[in-house]
């Protein structure tokens, strides 16, 4: 795996990121080429003007092969987000049929994963991810690695991310047909997640935060399982409208105002400090008030708070259960005092930002958190030890795209 060379691509709402690594040793990547261009091409983790996007990725691919002194034309990890992510805990059985013990195999424990998979994932939705979260042998506690282990019936049990066949088949469209690039579909808050926390967040317990422009992901760790993950389809741009709404400015200002005069924590903004805004169409300002402002924002970020707080609900988790915290990221997260406000919503528990680690550039990307997504993608193959889906997804996802065409094909005969 040393000197493997990495591309990927973070398909995003407000920017299209790509980039190019090389893996170093067994915890680090070195950058060899970092590129963004804003884009309004993707809605949601929906394609919206494909002809946009081919555009953006190409200027991208023309930049990076320069940079990085390589030709792109082989297997890129590509994010994929938004509303149309799902995902569910599922469980299933294997029993011997005569009560004879048998040894437990990697056939074994793979038809096990495509199980939970298959009776939970209907027809119409492709299976990102399908993750281990433990074993029982003939009633026995958790067991991580079942491999070797002898019993008369195993129960597996596992988390299961998925998407709609259609979303995938645009994006797999865009890059194979039009750029000659294999896609690995990677879920943007699996990524960013696993790039980010350490093992010790994992075990302890966890709650990630990724806030992006239009969704926010939750994931949530316990014991080195991931036990819960949520797209909560509420982002920073919907901050950023609100801004915009209630000034009646651009959205183009109202950004620029969310991260030099908002606080998120409207308690941390200053009732004595002013902004002079100027008017649209007009050569006068009008004075804005910081703490006003910072309490327009606050609501809209409590609307995302609300909305994990009903997922720990539904789970009948308490917050106490998550010892180490709530760690944030995201480009969306790039507001002063969010960690704050979550602290206030969540009991004093221990709320900090995530900082970009493992990686050698030549400049300084700890503080870059919208590039959270993308550097986990390059450092998949060194974090990613519990994802089955590879050996599950990839051959159903040939198999759509072959029945789809043998349909066109049929239209147009």
């Amino acid at each position: 795996m040393k000197n493997r060379i990495q591309v990927a691509f973070d398909l995003g709402s407000f920017s299209i990121k790509g980039a190019v690594g090389r893996i170093i040793n067994e915890n680090q990547i070195e950058i060899l080429s970092i590129r963004s261009v804003k884009t309004d091409s993707i809605d949601s983790g929906d394609i919206v003007d494909k002809e946009s996007l081919l555009k953006s990725l190409e200027y991208l691919i023309e930049k990076m092969e320069k940079d990085a002194k390589i030709n792109i034309d082989e297997d890129a990890w590509v994010s994929v987000s938004g509303k149309n992510i799902k995902s569910i805990n599922s469980s299933t059985r294997i029993r011997s049929k005569d009560n004879s013990e048998f040894e437990v195999d990697e056939n074994t424990e793979q038809k096990l994963l495509t199980q939970c998979a298959d009776i939970q994932v209907s027809s119409d939705r492709y299976v990102l991810h399908n993750i281990k979260r433990g074993f029982f042998i003939d009633g026995s506690s958790l067991i991580r690695n079942p491999l070797g282990m002898i019993g008369r019936s195993i129960d597996a049990k596992s988390h299961v991310i998925h998407i709609k066949n259609f979303n995938l088949l645009q994006i797999d469209h865009c890059f194979r047909d039009d750029l000659s690039i294999h896609v690995n579909p990677i879920f943007d808050g699996l990524a960013a997640a696993l790039g980010s926390l350490s093992k010790d967040d994992q075990d302890l317990g966890v709650m990630f935060i990724d806030v992006g422009a239009d969704k926010t992901n939750m994931l949530l760790y316990k014991d080195n399982y991931l036990i819960h993950s949520k797209v909560i389809p509420i982002g920073s741009k919907s901050v950023t409208k609100d801004i915009a709404a209630y000034l009646q400015t651009s959205i183009k200002r109202a950004e620029s105002i969310k991260h030099e005069h908002v606080s998120a924590l409207s308690d941390f903004a200053d009732p004595e400090s002013n902004f002079e805004l100027p008017i649209e169409n007009d050569d006068l300002t009008k004075s804005i008030n910081q703490k006003e402002i910072s309490e327009i924002a606050e609501l809209r970020y409590e609307d995302i708070i609300d909305q994990i707080k009903s997922e720990m609900k539904l789970l009948r988790m308490n917050i106490s259960d998550i010892r180490s915290g709530i760690k944030i990221t995201g480009g969306g997260s790039n507001v002063r005092n969010l960690d704050l406000l979550f602290k206030k919503h969540f009991e004093d528990t221990k709320c900090e930002y995530l900082s970009i680690n493992n990686t050698v550039f030549k400049e300084n990307l700890e503080d870059r958190r919208e590039l959270s997504t993308l550097i986990g993608l390059l450092s998949w193959p060194i974090f990613n030890t519990e994802d089955s889906s590879p050996t599950v997804g990839v051959k159903n996802f040939k198999s759509i795209t072959k029945n789809i065409s043998s349909i066109w094909k049929g239209f147009f005969e």
